[in-house]
Order: C-alpha cells, then sequence, then structure tokens
C-alpha cells in the first residue's frame, strides 16, 4: 500500500503554526498561548484537540493529563458557557 506508515494529519495544512515545543510547556503556558492566537474558544479547543489527535498513541499518560488540564484551563480563561445569571 502506497500510504503505508502515513497518517491522515500528514496532509494537513494548518494556518497556525507553534513554536517547536510549544505543547510541551506547562497546562497554563499551553492555554494562555492558545487563547492569545485564537479568535475564539472553539478555535483554542480544537487546535489543542488537534494536536491530541495528530500525536496520538505517542502521548505519554503524563502528557495527556496536562493537555487535558490545559483544556480546563481554557475554559476558565473563557469564562463558562453556561449561564450564571440566576444563581
Amino acid at each position: 500500500m502506497a500510504n503505508e506508515g502515513k497518517y491522515w494529519s500528514q496532509d494537513i495544512e494548518t494556518k497556525w503554526h507553534p513554536k517547536e515545543g510549544f505543547f510541551d510547556g506547562s497546562s497554563e503556558s499551553i492555554a494562555k498561548g492558545l487563547k492569545q492566537a485564537s479568535d475564539s474558544k472553539a478555535q483554542a479547543i480544537d487546535r489543542l484537540n488537534f494536536y491530541i489527535n495528530r500525536a496520538g498513541s505517542h502521548l505519554s499518560g503524563e502528557d495527556k493529563a496536562r493537555l487535558k488540564e490545559a483544556k480546563n484551563i481554557l475554559e476558565t480563561l473563557y469564562g463558562s458557557s453556561k449561564s450564571s445569571c440566576c444563581g
């Protein structure tokens, strides 16, 4: 098979190219960097999810936990999408 050993994500061209090692930083630095580089919460989360999906099984348990925490921090940075009007 011609595409053997090739992943679909290798063919994806993105407009955003984080600096080398961006996703190796702390959860806080990843979340803050994604918020700064993104137009919306959805875009920031999509970028993080794309990285997680692209890395796939190459992520350690520790890395997965750190990136999950970055998602939680993004939620906080952007504020909850739930209404808090009548609490």
